[in-house]
C-alpha cells in the first residue's frame, strides 16, 4: 500500500513515524513545500529570548532520521493538484512538475498566513513569526536594535515579546481586541496576567491603520496615536488550508475541512488532520477549530491505527492549553465566558485568589482561578494563572470537562495533599464549592 501524506508539521511526521511502527510494508512518501522540518515551533520564544541558545537545538530530527526508517521525505515540493478520481498528486519541485499515484491519500496542509489588513509601504524590518525560518530572521534583524513592537499575535506572539523584554529591548504589543489571549482568558484574567508581569507595554482596542518608515524606523499610526519602532511584529493571522482539499472534492464545513470520527473525508481514501480540519468541540457538540500541537499529534496517532487496520475514533475536544507569559503560567480549557455570552449559553462563574501550597509553607505562589458551570452544575471551562505550573492542575480540569462532571461531583472527587505541594482543600474543589453555592 502506497499512503501519500501532503505536509511535515507535527501531524503529518508524527502520521509517518506511527504508521513506520504499526506496517513495515507500505510505501509512505510524504511531501511539504518548507526545507526544515520537525522542530518545535512553540520552543521560537525561548530562542528568541535567549534560554536556549540556538534555533538549531529545537530541531527534533533531521530528514535522515526519516530516511532511515524507510519513509521517503520531498523537501521543498509543492504540491499543486490532487485528482481523486485516478488517485494521484502533482507535485512540482526545482522547475519540474510530476505526478504520483496513491492508494491512501492524507492532507496535513495545515494552516496559510494571511495578510494584515492595514497599510504597510515596505517590508524592511517587518516579519511575520510562524515558523523557524521567520525567527531565524527576527533574531537577525533585532541585534543592534532597542524598540520592538508586536501587533495582536498569539501565543507565540506574547511570549516572544516577553522573552526580548527581559533581555531589555522596548517592547511595545498593540493588540487589536479588547483584552490579550482572547480565545483562552477573560477579561479578569487577561488584565490581571498584564497587571502582575511587567517590562511589556500594553495597548489594547488598538486598530491599526497604516506602517510607513521615516528614515530608519517605521511608524506604527493607530486610533490616534503614532508610534515608531525599529523592528515590527506582524500579526499571526491564519486560516486552514483547505485548497487541495477543495481540488480533491472534499467537503468542506464552516471553515475548514470536513471529517469525520475516524477523520476520513467525504472522498474515499482521503483523509485530514491537523491545523486544515475542523473538530467537533465536546462543550456545544458544534464544528470548532482547534489548531494545536496536541491537537494534531493526537489525531496523527489514531489515524496510523485506522490505516493499519486498528478503528479508534477521534473524540471531540475541550481545547486545553498552558504556557508562560513573562513570569507567569496561564492555563485554559472548555470555553471562555465571553464566548458563553456569544452563543447564548447561561453560565454561572466564579473567580478565586488562592495559593499553590499550604498557606505556611515559604516557597508559595498565589494561584487565580475561575471557572465556568451551566446552571446544572456541569462544568464547561476553566482559567488559572499563577507563578507555578499549572499543566497538571489543567489536565485535571480537562478530564473532568470531557467527562461532563457537575462541580458537585468534583468536590467529592479525591485528590493528593503536602504541605509543600499541595493544599489540604484543593483549590478546584474550594471553587467548586463557591460555584455549587451560588448554583442553589
Amino acid at each position: 500500500m502506497r499512503i501519500v501524506i501532503v505536509g511535515a508539521g507535527a501531524s503529518g511526521l508524527t502520521l509517518a513515524s506511527n504508521l513506520r511502527k504499526n506496517d513495515d510494508e507500505s510505501e509512505i512518501i510524504i511531501f511539504t513545500k518548507y526545507e526544515e522540518i520537525a522542530y518545535s515551533p512553540c520552543a521560537i520564544p525561548l530562542v528568541l529570548g535567549g534560554c536556549i541558545e540556538s534555533f538549531d537545538e529545537i530541531i527534533m530530527h533531521e530528514a535522515d532520521y526519516y530516511r532511515d526508517k524507510n519513509i521517503q521525505l520531498h523537501l521543498s515540493t509543492n504540491v499543486t493538484s490532487v485528482d481523486s478520481t485516478n488517485k494521484s498528486i502533482t507535485f512540482e519541485k526545482d522547475g519540474k512538475n510530476d505526478t504520483i499515484t496513491y492508494d491512501k491519500l492524507v492532507l496535513a496542509t495545515g494552516s496559510d498566513l494571511i495578510n494584515p489588513e492595514f497599510d504597510i509601504d515596505n517590508m524592511d524590518n517587518i516579519h511575520p513569526l510562524t515558523n523557524i525560518d521567520d525567527g531565524r530572521l527576527i533574531q537577525e534583524s533585532i541585534k543592534d536594535k532597542k524598540d520592538i513592537v508586536f501587533i495582536s499575535n498569539l501565543s507565540i506572539g506574547i511570549e516572544s515579546a516577553y522573552e526580548l523584554a527581559k533581555n531589555g529591548y522596548n517592547v511595545t504589543f498593540l493588540e487589536q481586541s479588547p483584552n490579550i489571549l482572547p480565545l483562552f482568558l477573560d477579561n479578569e484574567l487577561s488584565e490581571k496576567l498584564v497587571e502582575l508581569n511587567n517590562n511589556v507595554t500594553f495597548e489594547t482596542n488598538a486598530n491599526i491603520k497604516y506602517i510607513t518608515t521615516k528614515y530608519s524606523r517605521k511608524e506604527i499610526k493607530y486610533n490616534d496615536k503614532i508610534i515608531s519602532a525599529d523592528v515590527i511584529i506582524l500579526p499571526n493571522i491564519k486560516v486552514p488550508s483547505t485548497s487541495l482539499a477543495k481540488m480533491a472534492g472534499c467537503e468542506i464545513g464552516d471553515f475548514a475541512v470536513k471529517i469525520n470520527e475516524y477523520l476520513e473525508t467525504s472522498v474515499e481514501d482521503i483523509y485530514a488532520i491537523g491545523d486544515c480540519v475542523e473538530v467537533k468541540s465536546h462543550i456545544t457538540g458544534t464544528q470548532t477549530y482547534s489548531p494545536a500541537g496536541t491537537t494534531a499529534v493526537r489525531q496523527a496517532m489514531i489515524l496510523a491505527n485506522n490505516l493499519t487496520g486498528n478503528r479508534i475514533t477521534f473524540e471531540p475536544v475541550v481545547n486545553t492549553v498552558v504556557s508562560q507569559v513573562g513570569n507567569y503560567y496561564y492555563a485554559s480549557c472548555g470555553i471562555t465566558e465571553s464566548f458563553a455570552d456569544m452563543i447564548g449559553m447561561p453560565v454561572v462563574s466564579q473567580i478565586i485568589e488562592t495559593r499553590q501550597k499550604a498557606r505556611y509553607y515559604p516557597d508559595n505562589t498565589r494561584l487565580y482561578i475561575k471557572m465556568l458551570c451551566k446552571y446544572d452544575g456541569t462544568i464547561v471551562g476553566c482559567q488559572m494563572l499563577s507563578k507555578s505550573d499549572l499543566s497538571s492542575r489543567i489536565d485535571v480540569l480537562s478530564f473532568a470537562i470531557t467527562n461532563n462532571l457537575k462541580c458537585r461531583e468534583l468536590v467529592q472527587k479525591e485528590f493528593s495533599y503536602s504541605p509543600s505541594v499541595a493544599r489540604i482543600v484543593n483549590p478546584l474543589v474550594q471553587l467548586a464549592l463557591e460555584i455549587s453555592k451560588k448554583i442553589e
